[in-house]
């Protein structure tokens, strides 16, 4: 079982679940200890998560890419996968600490007003899973059956003719050009001699 495989595991049988939990106990007003204990499970686990696997990942099979632009499914969804990821991730953190701490932080990090801000996280959390649901697919989809395929001729692949090539053993070709004046020409037919006449001078 591959690392994407297990994460996925995780979103769907475990995180998913526990927000919808978690939301389900705020909706009943029951934000202690249920919803601030799934609360706060949830984040860290998302960042046990975000450090152990995430950042590796894009690092490694997106971000290099990038400059070639996003419009590829597989850049584009984990690209999108990190913005919904990382707003998410850090109001769940946000809200986490003001749950925790929320005596002892200063007055400017601390709101009463926090439906809004827990109901945008889970939205987020929520589209981070499809995200990542869609990531997995286009990753893991398999080969397409025509890469099996024996490359196909093009025009571009030159085209054998009849020509047989010569024997490298055959003897060149003389031409008119290649003979000079001062050899004798060969040729095929047989060259006549002249015989010296005898005569009773000779």
């Amino acid at each position: 079982m591959t690392t994407s495989t297990i994460v996925l595991l995780i979103y769907l049988l475990f995180l998913v679940p526990a927000m919808l939990v978690g939301f389900g106990f705020a909706r009943r007003k029951l934000f202690r200890p249920h919803h601030k204990m799934v609360m706060t499970t949830i984040t860290l686990v998302n960042w046990a998560l975000i450090i152990a696997v995430m950042i590796g990942s894009y690092g490694g099979n997106v971000a290099p890419y990038l400059s070639t632009g996003i419009s590829q499914p597989s850049l584009l969804l984990p690209t999108l996968h990190l913005i919904t990821g990382a707003i998410a991730q850090v109001l769940a953190t946000y809200l986490v600490i003001l749950m925790w701490f929320e005596k002892s932080l200063p007055k400017f990090m601390v709101t009463h007003k926090i439906k809004t801000p827990m109901r945008l996280t889970l939205s987020l959390w929520l589209i981070t899973a499809v995200l990542g649901l869609g990531i997995y697919i286009v990753w893991n989809a398999p080969a397409s059956s025509a890469d099996s395929l024996a490359p196909v001729a093009t025009d571009e692949v030159p085209v054998a003719t009849d020509v047989v090539p010569t024997d490298s053993t055959t003897e060149p070709v003389m031409t008119e050009e290649s003979v000079s004046d001062d050899e004798p020409v060969m040729t095929d037919e047989p060259v006549e001699t002249e015989e010296p006449v005898m005569t009773p001078e000779s």
